[in-house]
């Protein structure tokens, strides 16, 4: 496994007559893995050749003038190191293409990705080069978190005197975890490589990519009648204790009050309120076609619902085809919970209702066919919900089969009206007289 440590030489020079080495110590978390051979250093360029030539190959990013002091120091530290055999040119002239940030992150990335494993020192610098660095390593961490071992960052104690040697790879992890909750934050996605090394981190990632397929796949039972959202918020209510994610709190408190207002669906009493406060929730996070086909859905479940509490015996023909359906009776796409909700919606919005005989129907018998012929028969205004329900499924097949060309705001604006229209027909008015 090729292993090194990649450092931005800097302009410190020899301490003059008289003045003593800086002192060089690590953090907590570091000393129980890394022991210096002795506490006082020039910078960390001889600290560093000093005390990991065994980890692997120390490679330098170096200008000019941070080459010629940096020899100087080796010189007086009396260690033999080769600046040019082991590092990157980087000019200080800003006409030179060496000096291009661009150049900088594409050198810099080819020298990480030379590498199995790399400790990274950003401690000393020319420019703006370090936090460049750093951000460049948010984009690799994102990638391949394992590869970074450490961020090496000697953090001032006392002004040329002291130093504490810190990782800031926690503080990297900190960096894609604030990214990751901020993006499922506003539309509850997860970057397919975003990866931590830190093993909660990498929990809650797994966790809200897995609500994140369900839900956009409008799988939506598994979520709401299961334990999934209970799991994601209690996780998310200990990663809000640390005091560590203090700077993006309130990322977490809005996920939890979001997936809070899902979880408190499943005391919805019907499958149509549940499916129209789910089309809402789509919309407001700009998925339309999700949100459209979810309103469809919820206008489906609404004429099952009223054919099963106004026809009689159809509440226990329900229950029946239900029972059919956890059989996993066959073929299994006629006996299903889409046939229920399909055959309602169809029946409801055709003038010739039962015309074709097909015995596997969920509403199959002639008693219950009269029985639903005569309840929609005496609904006033129905004419107005069929045309309703026309329109809403010819503007879903629209967007579904990709023939759509209206404009995004025009897509939403023709779901706002349908919204509309549905609160009207079914919660306003309730058209079809769910008892």
């Amino acid at each position: 496994m090729r292993k090194a440590i990649i450092t931005i030489l800097g302009t410190i020079l020899p301490p003059r007559d008289g003045q003593e080495k800086a002192k060089y110590y690590f953090s907590d978390e570091l000393q129980d893995k890394f022991k210096l051979k002795k506490e006082r250093y020039t910078n960390m360029l001889p600290l560093l050749i000093d005390n990991f030539q065994d980890y692997g190959d120390i490679q330098s990013i170096y200008t000019n003038l941070s080459k010629q002091r940096q020899i100087t120091v080796l010189e007086y530290e009396n260690l033999n190191y080769n600046i040019e055999q082991n590092g990157l040119f980087i000019s200080e002239n800003l006409e030179d293409i060496e000096s291009n940030y661009s150049y900088f992150l594409n050198k810099y990335n080819e020298l990480i990705e030379q590498y199995d494993k790399v400790i990274i020192d950003v401690s000393h610098g020319f420019r703006h080069f370090p936090i460049l660095a750093v951000v460049n390593l948010i984009l690799q961490n994102i990638k391949n978190p394992e590869k970074i071992e450490y961020i090496f960052f000697a953090k001032e104690k006392k002004q040329f005197q002291e130093y504490e040697i810190i990782d800031l790879k926690e503080y990297l992890e900190l960096a894609n975890l604030s990214f990751m909750l901020s993006t499922f934050n506003q539309n509850y996605t997860v970057a397919n490589n975003i990866k931590f090394t830190n093993p909660f981190y990498q929990k809650i990632a797994v966790q809200l990519t897995d609500f994140s397929n369900h839900f956009l796949a409008n799988s939506l039972k598994p979520l709401i009648g299961g334990t999934a959202i209970e799991n994601i918020i209690n996780n998310l209510k200990k990663l809000q204790k640390k005091e560590t994610v203090k700077n993006f709190e309130n990322y977490i408190i809005e996920i939890i009050e979001h997936l809070e207002d899902i979880r408190q669906l499943r005391h919805e009493k019907s499958d149509w309120e549940r499916l129209y406060q789910l089309s809402k929730i789509m919309s407001s996070r700009g998925y339309q076609l999700n949100s459209i086909t979810l309103l469809f859905e919820a206008v489906g479940f609404y004429c099952l619902e009223a054919i099963c509490s106004n026809v009689k015996t159809m509440d226990s023909r329900k229950r029946e085809y239900q029972n059919y359906i956890k059989q996993k009776r066959k073929p299994e796409h006629i006996f299903s919970t889409y046939t229920m909700v399909n055959d309602a919606r169809v029946i409801t919005k055709i003038k010739d209702r039962f015309k074709i005989l097909n015995n596997r129907q969920f509403i199959n018998s002639n008693n219950l066919k009269s029985g639903v012929i005569y309840f929609l028969n005496s609904i006033d205004s129905l004419d107005d919900f069929k045309n309703f329900i026309e329109s809403m499924e010819a503007f879903r097949n629209n967007l579904t089969h990709g023939n759509s060309s209206q404009a995004i705001d025009d897509v939403k604006k023709s779901y706002d009206n349908m919204l509309n229209k549905f609160e009207y027909f079914c919660i306003e008015k309730n058209i079809l007289n769910i008892l």
